[in-house]
Parts: C-alpha cells; structure tokens; sequence
C-alpha cells in the first residue's frame, strides 16, 4: 500500500494547488450541507412558531444557492485537474516508452514482475496509456479529494447526530469496521481479477490495432472471418472475466445496501417512536432522517471507493511497468554531442551481440572494422545473417555485448554511445512515413528547413513527383501512407532522412521498391551530394555493391554461427 501511496503522490506534483483548491470546496460544501440541517431543525422547531420567517427562508435560500454554486465549482475543478494531470501522466510516460531501449532485456523481469520493454507491443502501450492512465488518475482527481471531504462529512455529521442522539449516532457508525474487514479480504482477489482483464482488454487492443494497420494484407489473404473469429473469442474471454468480477461483487453491494437501507429505516422507526413518546420535537425528527442520510452516504461512498482503487492498483503495476523499462543512456553533459566539422569514421574494436532472447545465437561475433572517412562500404551477404543489426549498432540504437564502438573525425574528435546519433543520418528500408502530410514528414527529420531544403532533399531522393501533386508537400498521404505507392513512399522517407545533418549515411536496402532505372539515379544523385560522407549501405543488388569503394561480405555457416569475412577492396 505504501508503494502505491507514493506513486500516487509524485503524481500530484503538477496539480497540487488545484487539488488543494477542490479539497477546500469540498470542505465548504460539507460545512454548508450540516449547517442546513441545524437550520432546517431550527426553522421547524423555532422560526415558524416565533420567529422571524422572512429573513430566515432567505438565509435557508441564500445556503441552498451556495452548495449549489459549491457543487458547480467542484465540478470545474475536478474536470480541469483531470486534464491536467492526464497530459501530465501521458506526456512522461511517453518520454519513457521513447527513451526505452529497444531489444533490451528488463532485469526484473525474471523475477515474474515485469516485461521487456520490446514485449509491449504498439496496442498494449496505447492500452495503458489510456485505460490504464485514467484508471489511476482518477484516483488523484476523483477518489483522494472525495475521500477526504467523505470522511470529513461522516465525522461531522456523526458529532451532530451524537449531539441530538448517542444511541442513533453509534448504531449507525458501529457497522463500519466489520464492513472495511469483509471489503480488505475481497480486495486481493478482485484486484487479480481486475488485472486479468486488463490484460484481455490490452490484447483485443493489440489485435484491433494490428488488423487495422495491416487491412490490405488481410484482404489480399481473405483472412477477415479468421481475424474477426480471433477477436471473437478473445471477446468472449473478456466476457468471461467481467461477469466473474461483476459476480463477485454483486454479493458484497446487496450485503451493504440491505445493510444500509435497513439501517435507514431503522433510525426512521426510531425517531417516529421517539417523536411519538414526546421525547423529541419534529424539527430534530427532521434533523434525524437528514443526518442518516449524511453518515450512510459518506461510508457506501467510502465502500464504493474500495474497488475503484483496487482497479487502479491495478493499472498502477502496469504504468509502473513502463517506467521500469530499460532506459538508454540519457545525454548528459558529458555526452552531449561533440561539434564535428571534419569528414567522420566508425571504429568497431572486437563487437559482438545477440538479442535478448537468443542469447546462444550470436548476431555479430568479435568483429573489427574501420569504416573510414569519406568512404563508401557495401555490407552484403544473404537474409537473416545480421546485416541490418550492424547498422543497428552503427546508429547506436542497440548496444554491443561486448566490444567498442566509436566515431571520430580526422581532427582526432571522437564520440561514443547514443552520443554518436547526432552525426549519423539512418535511412531504413521500406516505407516509414507517419499519417499527416507530406510536408509534415519531412518536417520531421528537421523542424526548421526552409523550402528550399525540402525541394533539394526530394530532388536527391527522385521524389520529384511530389510537385506535381495538387497540393505539393501539403498532400495528406493517410495513414502509413496509403495514398501513394510503395516506392513512392520510400523515396519521400528518403528524402526525409536527408535532411538530418549528419556525416555519416547508414543505407538500409533504401531502393528494395525502385526500379532498376529510379534506384541508377537515386545512388548518382546521393554518392553526387554527399561525395564528402561516410556512407555505409545494406544491399542485396551488385549494381548498388558496385558502385562502393569497399564491401563486406557477412556469410553464416552451416552451424547458424555468423561470421564476418575479411574486408574485399573493389579494384580501381
């Protein structure tokens, strides 16, 4: 519990004046709320039979006009906090789902607490950045401040019922304590009922989200009743474990309401009694049946809470989850990019690495390389022998096992870790557009390039076809954009990437959907512009593997080991 309180707490942290202000509303309205009652008490019991009416229906007026002006501000204030603090919530765990390592293996996650952050896929983590966020800030903005002005208003009006009656006050209240033992042993299990679904709800996310981005490849395969059946009967899973969950709760609601409604009628019976011996007036008759109200609401909303913020514990773990991926090394100012003017090179002294989950399968094992400045370097070898994850390393999006990795300039600057991303410009294979438009795009690589920077970057990609569109760069593409062609798509993903400023040009299999014709001018006009760079490509063609002044071959034995040849030099 205490983990959770203080998870809770640092995430006040944007909206604690608001929520401080809510408190006192809430506060306010309590106060306002017993004070009627003592009114209504008085003006039954006193004002009618010798008082002034007049100035005391305005006071009773003036007192309703206030709590409902009260309840409205309350209303305000939570809906405002809540936004607040969700962006709030979003925008940090964002950052950890951006700065997490990709591939990484999670060191906790042995211990069954937690996953990689590599298996949380797309659909997951917009599941819990959603669900599972406004589940736990609701107990920010809703549930803490409410608990607070609840158990506030119990208290009071628990002293304003004692002062009229002990015996009434003290039955009402004594149901209390065995009520919160029954709620803390359902507690545990429907919290792992509680995360059970969520894990349903996230995996039916995952599924849609998936179907969705891949709609032409389910159409081409036919395979829509066998997606819709998948999701069928992940749906049924989830119907299953909400009626469980409802199940289980209905029997502790029905318990509490027979309790409480009894409870209620038991303290009418009570007072009619009373007011029938004469032992108390009307007004305090009144005082009775408004106070009940004030004691047995406050505890079946405190009740009513329990479950809520067992839900919330819940998606606490799985925002945790988050926040405890892995997380690469941030640039410090010791790793702060290191100005290079100068033509650049990459260094890799005795490299390996595998993924997290082959760790027996060696991807790159003891290699040594000098891409130097200035040079062009084919890496080729056939599909699955590593390829890509060289240019992985070289990018710094993954680290090595084992091994240094180091780029450096011929003025004798050199720069290790994620602070060698500044200096490389990575183009990856396929179409990596996002939904929005073209310009937008490109914008992407560098916010603040002029016209003339995105015409040039298009130009030197072939995506002149670009100015011939309607709109230009402001053409909408849709959504991984279907609105242009295979090629053309990765001809303006090239061109994006272009506009980073980089020495360095790591070439992932950038022509796999150009023609032979488009790929010849594509590689005239990038080995033409960028003649000064180190530029390092993937390929599978000999006519892109030709044109570089040095190759590496990556073969892979019958053993499934991977091993790097020798470095062969293109006779001039």
């Amino acid at each position: 519990m205490r983990k959770y309180a203080l998870w809770f707490f640092r995430q006040m942290s944007a909206v604690r004046g608001r929520l401080l202000l809510r408190i006192i509303a809430g506060l306010l309205q309590v106060a306002l709320g017993l004070w009627l009652v003592w009114l209504c008490r008085r003006f039954i019991d006193v004002v009618i039979w010798r008082g002034d009416v007049l100035r005391e229906t305005i006071v009773l007026f003036s007192v309703i006009a206030l709590l409902i002006a009260l309840r409205q501000l309350v209303f305000y204030l939570s809906g405002i906090t809540e936004v607040i603090l969700q962006n709030d919530m979003r925008s940090r765990l964002f950052q950890f789902v951006l700065g997490r390592k990709l591939y990484a293996e999670n060191r906790k996650a042995a211990a069954g607490a937690e996953k990689r952050s590599s298996e949380m896929l797309s659909g997951d983590i917009s599941q819990r950045l959603e669900r599972d966020l406004s589940s736990a800030s609701s107990v920010v903005t809703g549930i803490l401040p409410t608990m607070i002005v609840t158990l506030v208003q119990l208290f009071g009006a628990f002293f304003l019922m004692r002062s009229i009656d002990s015996i009434l006050a003290w039955s009402l209240l004594v149901l209390t304590p065995v009520v919160a033992v029954c709620a803390k042993y359902l507690g545990s299990r429907l919290k792992k009922m509680t995360l059970a679904i969520r894990e349903e709800e996230s995996s039916i996310q995952m599924m849609i989200q998936e179907t969705v981005e891949h709609e032409l490849t389910i159409k081409t395969l036919q395979a829509e009743n066998t997606v819709s059946g998948l999701v069928g009967s992940m749906q049924q899973r989830l119907h299953h474990l909400v009626r469980r969950r409802i199940r289980f709760t209905l029997i502790s609601r029905l318990l509490l309401a027979f309790t409480f409604s009894y409870g209620y009628f038991g303290a009418f019976v009570y007072g009619a009694i009373q007011l029938k011996e004469g032992l108390i007036t009307f007004g305090v008759m009144t005082a009775f049946l408004q106070l009940v109200g004030q004691i047995q609401s406050p505890i079946m909303s405190l009740l009513g809470m329990i479950p809520q913020l067992i839900h919330a514990s819940a998606s606490v773990d799985r925002l945790v989850e988050i926040e405890n991926t892995e997380q690469e090394k941030s640039l410090s100012q010791a790793d702060a990019p290191i100005p290079l003017q100068h033509a650049c090179g990459i260094r890799l002294q005795d490299v390996s690495y595998s993924y997290p989950d082959e760790r027996k399968k060696m991807v790159v094992s003891h290699f040594s390389y000098d891409f130097r400045p200035a040079t062009s370097v084919a890496i080729v070898g056939e599909t699955g022998c590593g390829k890509t994850t060289i240019l992985r390393l070289l990018s710094s999006i993954i680290q090595p096992d084992s091994g240094k990795i180091v780029l450096y300039d011929t003025q004798g600057k050199a720069v290790e870790g994620t602070g060698m991303r500044s200096h490389i410009v990575y183009i990856e294979q396929g179409n990596t557009l996002m939904s929005g438009t073209i310009r937008d795009n490109l914008l992407l690589a560098n916010p603040g390039a002029t016209d003339e920077q995105l015409t040039e970057a298009l130009h030197v990609a072939c995506a002149d076809f670009v100015f011939s569109l309607p709109a230009g760069m402001d053409t909408k593409i849709g959504e991984h954009a279907t609105r242009l062609s295979g090629g053309q798509a990765q001809r303006i993903a090239i061109a994006r990437s272009l506009l980073r400023k980089g020495n360095i040009l790591l070439l992932d299999e950038i022509s796999s959907s150009l023609d032979a014709e488009t790929e010849k001018i594509l590689f005239d006009r990038l080995f033409a512009a960028y003649a000064d760079k180190t530029i390092i490509c993937v390929t599978h063609r000999k006519e892109v593997a030709d044109r570089c002044q040095e190759q590496i071959r990556v073969d892979k034995e019958k053993t499934l080991q991977p091993k790097l040849s020798e470095r062969l030099r293109k006779e001039k």
